[in-house]
């Protein structure tokens, strides 16, 4: 994508002026040829398209429909340069307009579209479906693109804010089966990369068959930073394959992000520890020894380490040590476990912490009970009126109920307390394959995208055009957020269990999202993560959690707070 700031490019001058010329000869069509012009180049080049409706400017045109039009193309080049929405009023000018004037079918369409993207941004997401839905009633059967791009969105918001089945992927393949008419190829790359990147963790084949297509077509089109994003996809879907082709390919496809230049430490090393660990298991021990001798004495993140200690383990299995390639492994276990089970196990204090008070409080009421009920049956004796005698009687049973009241508390705590034991006992015999499936998952969702972000960073206008509706990672499954979460949990004072317990409403994918912030991971971990396709996405979540629990804070300021109080 082209980044104009603050000239117009001499190309685009001319085409413009060319433009007008022969407008001055013979108009064809209702509207102000600048803004013809300007639509032409938006969906290819939305840079160029919003500097010249900024050089414009909205007071030159007189009619209504050149300000409505004026007002549908700005709305959609500042989204699609990832300029954020704080206002629904310029696009429903457009929206207003179309509504009311037959024969603008298409635009009228677009207008929909965009208020439905507005609406997201501003953090309402159901309305924002709403105007898809109303999209996809106006939009003409033979309008291949806007049909396609329709579903997309719609399959975009399903994910971001349901994630409770398929319907998100459903929504993708209508929408790559029409792009594949028009045909788009942008598009049908960023529909395989979506679809690929939402089967991992449900369907390891499907993923690769998408990965794969994806892959093939970013390297025809020469679209390097998709090509490489397939890559690393492809590496770590591969690396713990049983199948020799796939380790074999998750190899070559390490090395050889090894062997470029300039590339961030952290990449690199997550690169080095997966052609050690195939290397490895390839019977390979030399050269897997040669690339771990690289790594070793960097500072390592918990998923690298437990990577790092795989390898050794590897190694260790082709010198046919047992005893030290159950050590390695025996290293990585319990870094899973310690991350499993602190949720667990701090559940578990306080249980306990509860049943010593109640305890505590049911001895002291027994003692004053007794007391009391001593004292008032000396007081019966001496007492000959009958009133008395039914305020003692009334005094007694009301001291028998609260101490059964206390008793049937403390009898709820030791049930509690077996539960948690027992729930503990059960994640420290978690089986083998479960452990290494919270390995594999914390490698492949927490470290794929971190890497290439700290890479990207250093070239804002491939960043950008790289990730402009095209990066989509599927959610983790169930383990990797079994261990995020109870990370989270320990580092910000159990933030997420009181937010279970004081906003119950709040959704399984709300509480994941905040999961991880707590862990202060990038935007584009968390869009992995998520599988979030932009940095609206994150946006967006971000303030509608923030609104949902009251904040008047941002999200992550008040979650470092939580961090600093822990």
């Amino acid at each position: 994508m082209k980044t104009i700031q603050n000239i117009v490019p001499f190309s685009l001058v001319a085409l413009l002026a060319l433009v007008m010329m022969v407008g001055g000869c013979e108009k064809r069509h209702p509207y102000d040829n600048q803004l013809v012009v300007v639509d032409s180049i938006m969906r290819h080049d939305p840079d160029s398209a919003l500097a010249l409706l900024e050089r414009f400017g909205g007071a030159g045109f007189a009619t209504a429909g050149d300000q409505a039009y004026f007002a549908l193309l700005l709305t959609q080049a500042r989204y699609r340069c990832y300029v954020v929405a704080t206002s629904d009023s310029t696009i429903n000018i457009a929206l207003d307009y179309y509504r009311h004037h037959d024969g603008e079918r298409e635009k009228l369409t677009r207008a929909y579209i965009y208020k439905g993207a507005v609406m997201e941004e501003l953090g309402d997401p159901k309305a924002a479906m709403n105007y898809y839905q109303e999209a996809r009633s106006v939009v003409a059967p033979e309008d291949l693109f806007n049909q396609g791009y329709i579903r997309l969105r719609m399959g975009y918001i399903y994910r971001d804010n349901v994630a409770a089945d398929a319907v998100d992927i459903t929504l993708i393949k209508q929408a790559l089966h029409y792009f594949k008419q028009i045909p788009d190829s942008f598009y049908i790359l960023t529909c395989q990369n979506s679809i690929g990147s939402s089967y991992v963790g449900i369907n390891q084949d499907s993923a690769l068959l998408y990965l794969e297509q994806a892959w093939k077509l970013a390297k025809q089109l020469h679209q390097d930073g998709m090509e490489e994003i397939c890559l690393r996809y492809l590496a770590d879907l591969k690396m713990f394959s049983d199948n020799a082709e796939d380790m074999e390919m998750a190899k070559r496809i390490a090395l050889s992000q090894v062997n470029k230049d300039k590339k961030p430490e952290d990449e690199l090393t997550h690169f080095l520890l997966i052609a050690a660990y195939t290397l490895a298991r390839q019977d390979k021990p030399d050269s897997a020894a040669y690339y771990l001798n690289q790594v070793r004495g960097q500072e390592l993140s918990d998923g690298l380490r437990v990577l790092y200690n795989k390898c050794y383990a590897e190694l260790a299995m082709c010198h046919g040590d047992i005893k030290l390639f159950e050590y390695y492994y025996e290293k990585c276990d319990r870094l899973s476990d310690s991350i499993a089970n602190n949720d667990v196990q701090r559940q578990l204090r306080d249980v306990e912490m509860k049943y010593d008070n109640e305890a505590l409080k049911y001895k002291t009421l027994k003692y004053k009970t007794n007391w009391q009920l001593s004292l008032l049956g000396a007081l019966l004796l001496l007492s000959v009126l009958a009133i008395a005698l039914m305020m003692i009687s009334r005094k007694s049973a009301q001291r028998k109920r609260l101490l059964q009241e206390s008793q049937d508390t403390i009898d709820r705590l030791h049930g509690d307390t077996a539960r948690l034991t027992a729930q503990l006992a059960k994640n420290e015999a978690m089986s083998e394959d479960l452990k290494q499936t919270i390995r594999n998952q914390i490698e492949t969702f927490t470290h794929l995208v971190e890497m290439h972000y700290q890479r990207m960073g250093q070239n804002p206008r491939k960043f950008v055009e790289l990730f402009k509706k095209s990066y989509s990672v599927s959610q983790p499954d169930l383990s990797f957020w079994t261990g995020i979460r109870a990370y989270a949990d320990s580092t910000c004072g159990g933030i997420i269990s009181r937010t279970v317990a004081d906003h119950p409403e709040m959704s399984e994918s709300d509480l994941r999202f905040m999961c991880l912030c707590c862990c202060e991971l990038p935007t584009t971990v968390i869009m992995a993560c998520m599988g979030y396709n932009d940095a609206h996405s994150v946006y967006n979540k971000k303030r509608r959690i923030g609104e949902a629990l009251g904040l008047k804070e941002k999200l992550d300021d008040y979650l470092l707070s939580c961090r600093h109080q822990d």
